[in-house]
């Protein structure tokens, strides 16, 4: 069981394909086991009437170094983050995409059912101070000093590629 907190919900009605009209819903969650501060993320088709089918979503909660991938990707650090293997039977799956000042694509998947949401700039910087906040709380530090330690991981990593 998680203790839910503050939520955060965009809408794709304005897509003219009706397969891609969804609702995003991000939310602070707790996992119980280890006191992790963390996001559940779901996603629903916008049905008839503009009305969200939450009853059908696809939901998942991201670990705590999917939370650290997901705020990276949004501040334009990552290009692509993946996160698989989630839920009871491991079908489900998340894949956000960096599209940079355009915005950001993010893909929930369940057992081969597949549901896009695309986030303008705008909504991108929204969402990631919404994720920027959770991830300081995670760390117990401030959100300047996330940023800070985000920007020295990909030094990091872009080094050890360069002598690899």
């Amino acid at each position: 069981m998680s203790l839910y907190g503050e939520a955060l919900t965009f809408f794709a009605d304005w897509q003219r394909d009706e397969t891609k009209r969804t609702a995003l819903n991000i939310q602070y969650t707790e996992k119980p086991k280890g006191n992790v501060l963390t996001l559940n993320v779901e996603m629903a088709t916008i049905g008839v009437n503009n009305i969200p089918e939450w009853d059908a979503k696809i939901s998942l909660q991201l670990s705590k170094y999917e939370l650290t991938d997901l705020c990276s990707l949004l501040f334009g650090l990552k290009k692509k983050v993946e996160a698989k293997y989630h839920g009871q039977h491991k079908n489900k799956g998340f894949t956000l995409y960096n599209n940079g000042a355009t915005g950001v694509i993010i893909q929930l998947s369940e057992a081969g059912r597949v549901l896009q949401h695309l986030l303008g700039h705008h909504q991108r910087i929204e969402l990631g101070v919404f994720v920027l906040r959770r991830q300081a709380q995670a760390w117990g530090v401030s959100p300047s000093d996330v940023l800070a330690v985000l920007r020295q991981s990909v030094s990091i990593a872009r080094s050890s590629n360069d002598n690899g």
